[in-house]
């Protein structure tokens, strides 16, 4: 059964297609604010129903604001949880740290682009290896990150734009994307950015929530990957790597310790292929579009 479409204030009144298959009958798995979290009726696929733009989410949503309202909301709602959370985090190696560990598992130097990079505290670390540069639709946040590793090595605006329209094919031995993906309302064309700025071998390395976890699962609407509607895509491993082969990118094995559904976050990489695709496959209609050009 489709779901019928929601009419928040700030979204066309649009019933949005899986992401992942494009198809549209979905269940209602959960509802917030006007908002539903569905689930594909073919491919499994999680997902926030409905549309936003990219000037919306830059003037309504700026991810500032938004995880500010959600942390506040949390702390009135489950403030020992939360407290519990921030414990537990101090035991954990320091983020950026982490960060860049799973990313020099795959490569250790190069050219390397951040899709989606924040206030950039990212790119500074991992400056001391590679080549920087990064992409943030966020006004405010990329103006920290251009204090923080230079003026010329961000750019900011709709990350797809960018990525297709300021950077040559090919020129980037890893694509990060440490919690972008589950922004992008139009996640596909995400990938198919990190396809064409690789280099044939380079590899896209991905964080997002996992709507697979054991804790997703217990807390319901109240986990911790649910930002509505900030986050509008809810990935679990086989959705992530169904969609990384679409776009013509290999998922690569993952470690046994990322691999356990305890863990709230995915992890996941990919590598471009050494051979040229022809193609890319639409993910519904199997119909070819062009691929990125060969280098």
């Amino acid at each position: 059964m489709s779901a019928l479409p929601t009419t928040p204030f700030d979204h066309p009144q649009v019933t949005r297609p899986c992401p992942l298959c494009e198809s549209l009958p979905r269940r209602t798995l959960y509802q917030r604010d006007g908002w539903n979290i569905v689930r594909c009726d073919k491919c499994s696929m999680v997902f926030l129903d409905g549309q936003m733009n990219y000037e919306t989410q830059r003037d309504d949503h700026d991810w500032i604001d938004d995880y500010e309202k959600e942390t506040a909301r949390r702390t009135q709602k489950h403030p020992l949880v939360l407290a519990l959370s921030k414990v537990v985090k101090k035991t954990r190696p320091e983020t950026n740290q982490r960060l860049l560990a799973q990313t020099t598992r795959w490569k250790r130097f190069g050219k390397l682009i951040d899709f989606g990079c924040g206030d950039g505290s990212f790119l500074a670390r991992a400056a001391q290896q590679f080549d920087v540069f990064g992409i943030e639709l966020s006004p405010r946040l990329a103006e920290r990150a251009r204090q923080k590793i230079g003026a010329a090595k961000i750019h900011e605006g709709p990350l797809t734009e960018v990525a297709n329209n300021e950077f040559p094919a090919g020129s980037f031995d890893v694509v990060t994307q440490f919690g972008y993906i589950e922004h992008e309302w139009q996640p596909f064309a995400g990938l198919a950015a990190a396809y064409r700025l690789l280099k044939h071998g380079g590899v896209t390395i991905l964080k997002t929530p996992n709507f697979a976890s054991w804790n997703r699962s217990v807390m319901g609407l109240d986990w911790c990957g649910f930002h509505i509607p900030a986050h509008c895509n809810y990935f679990t491993p086989a959705t992530l790597a169904a969609m990384l082969s679409r776009a013509g990118l290999e998922p690569l094995p993952r470690p046994f310790a990322d691999s356990l559904p305890t863990s709230d976050s995915l992890w996941i990489a990919a590598r471009k292929p050494d051979y040229p695709c022809a193609f890319l496959e639409t993910p519904l209609t199997g119909k070819e579009i062009k691929a990125a050009p060969t280098t």
